[in-house]
């Protein structure tokens, strides 16, 4: 398989495809969620159990699992492509009955303490919403490690928008609750996602079969005890990355946790801006990493540390042209954004303004946060999983530490947990970025200066479109004025609030990439490598 930026490029595309597939029909997921129970504090109990639940899914899923399975899955392949088929199978096999034993160990612990604990109703229903919701960790996580196999053979589509059909299950489950009272309607709604859940991981079985089938062949069960060895040698490395995403998903739970003690529907504004927030970074930040983890990984076996700097140093430029623009355009369109996405139904202004407030404190972490996942892959492609969990643990203390300083301290709103989260992204990005130029000869000077005229020509858009907005009573020059905001709730005059706003910014923004010379930002019109790579 040869490897290059184009290749890399490609693949993107693909992920892209495919997750914008499943990002649209999550978005209408969370308008359909918005609408039928706005941020009521049962939604909030709701949202809280959706956490808790799938606390796991990152460490045995789509987290530690995915970065410590690929690079040594590519490591094996190199020397022997059946004995790596053969070792995704006892994976498989091991994991199932790994899952099957912590979800029902983990239902008896909270059924433990919904009978001898003495909770507030609050409490309760979370817990109950918990249990209701944790056999699908089952289900995703089995889906996660279908989906690293299949980007390492160069699927990147399906299992990218496998999603899609868990969101259209769960909209049509929402259609059967909703005019249920709250309580029993979310009940329902949980056992429901579960079932969504496991849609979502059979639709990818088909290539995976496909892929077993071809690659292992009748001396596998000769080779069973050489290959159960192999899932040792996966320990450390997934123990590692484990206490970085453990570490990680412990600190969400907890964010929801100062989020309740900050405001009752804390938790609910926090999770609607989140969501829009991951939509850009699901499109682009992962997609880039998912994209760089398989060849950046084989290049390491290949022992060609120029090619390896090389696709890194190709993600950074790449992902800041990306990241820095969509940034500000999530302060320009914040407010009719959220107002589309979730004004209608028992979504009021005020949760609107709330949610917004939050999604600019998220929105200024998205392009520490893509690098984040970008630094990391490089780490883990080269088997170092210590760095990453240890710069992530830092991290963690120190997002915990703001948490506390904001909601405790400075007595401030559910928008303070995103401003903490945010900084603690830039902790974690420097961190990593210094260790690899401790370590690796990076030249980051074409960086700094593509990101001084991305940024220029960003700015430049921000700032026209204000300006032309400040005559018709654009919403966000209105709250920076301190005018009560009057937000449409018909969704025609929504669309067409957000649509205008997008075409002023979109338009500003093609006249500060001409201003500023900002050729990696004309370069992505449309989205593809237009002066010829390099490649090594």
């Amino acid at each position: 398989m040869q490897d290059s930026s184009a290749t890399i490029l490609s693949s993107v595309k693909k992920f892209f495809s495919g997750t914008l597939i499943s990002r649209l029909t999550g978005f209408g997921r969370e308008v359909a969620m918005a609408a039928a129970f706005g941020v009521m504090p049962a939604v909030a109990a709701f949202w809280m159990a959706f956490r808790f639940a799938l606390l796991l899914r990152r460490l045995l899923g789509e987290g530690g699992l995915h970065v410590a399975f690929i690079p040594h899955f590519e490591s094996l392949r190199k020397k022997d492509p059946q004995e790596a088929a053969i070792f995704f199978y006892q994976l498989s096999s091991w994991l199932t009955r790994f899952l099957c034993l912590l979800t029902i160990a983990l239902e008896g612990i909270l059924g433990g303490f919904l009978w001898f604990g003495d909770f507030s109703p609050y409490t309760q229903e979370v817990v109950k919403l918990t249990m209701l919701l944790l056999p699908s960790l089952i289900f995703i996580c089995l889906y996660a490690l279908n989906q690293s196999l299949l980007n390492c053979e160069g699927c990147y589509f399906l299992p990218s928008a496998a999603p899609s059909l868990f969101n259209v299950i769960w909209i049509g489950a929402l259609f059967f609750v909703w005019q249920m009272p709250a309580p029993l309607a979310l009940e329902l709604l949980s056992m429901l996602i579960v079932f969504a859940f496991a849609m979502q991981w059979l639709i990818t079985l088909p290539p995976v079969y496909h892929y077993l089938k071809r690659a292992i062949q009748a001396s596998f069960w000769q080779r069973k005890e050489k290959t159960r060895g192999q899932l040792g040698h996966l320990l450390r490395p997934l123990a590692l990355s484990l206490i970085g995403v453990a570490a990680m998903q412990i600190n969400s739970g907890l964010d929801a946790i100062f989020a309740r003690l900050a405001d009752p529907e804390g938790p609910a504004i926090l999770w609607y801006a989140l969501r829009i927030e991951q939509l850009p970074l699901a499109l682009l930040g992962v997609a880039m990493t998912s994209a760089l983890l398989p060849p950046i990984s084989r290049a390491v076996e290949a022992q060609d540390e120029a090619k390896c700097l090389h696709f890194l140093s190709f993600a950074i430029n790449r992902t800041s042209a990306l990241m820095i623009p969509v940034t500000c355009a999530l302060f320009i369109l914040g407010f009719t954004g959220i107002n589309l996405a979730y004004g209608r139904g028992h979504f009021t202004t005020e949760a609107i303004i709330d949610t917004t407030i939050c999604l600019w404190g998220y929105g200024g972490g998205l392009l520490p946060m893509s690098l984040v996942l970008i630094f990391a892959s490089f780490f883990y492609a080269k088997k170092d999983y210590k760095t990453p969990t240890l710069t992530s643990l830092f991290s963690v203390c120190a997002n915990l530490v703001l948490n506390a300083f904001f909601v405790f301290v400075c007595k401030g709103g559910a928008v303070s947990i995103a401003v903490a989260t945010t900084l603690a992204t830039f902790i974690n990005a420097g961190l990593l970025l210094f260790f690899i130029l401790k370590e690796h000869v990076l030249s980051l000077r074409p960086f700094w200066s593509s990101l001084g005229r991305i940024t220029a020509a960003s700015l430049i858009a921000v700032g026209g479109t204000l300006l032309v907005g400040a005559y018709f009573n654009d919403p966000t020059v209105g709250w920076f004025k301190g005018n009560a905001l009057a937000l449409p709730r018909s969704f025609g005059h929504q669309l067409m609030a957000f649509a205008v706003q997008c075409l002023l910014f979109g338009g500003f923004l093609v006249v500060g990439a001409f201003v500023a010379k900002s050729s990696e930002l004309l370069a992505l019109v449309p989205f593809r490598i237009k002066e010829k790579e390099h490649e090594l």
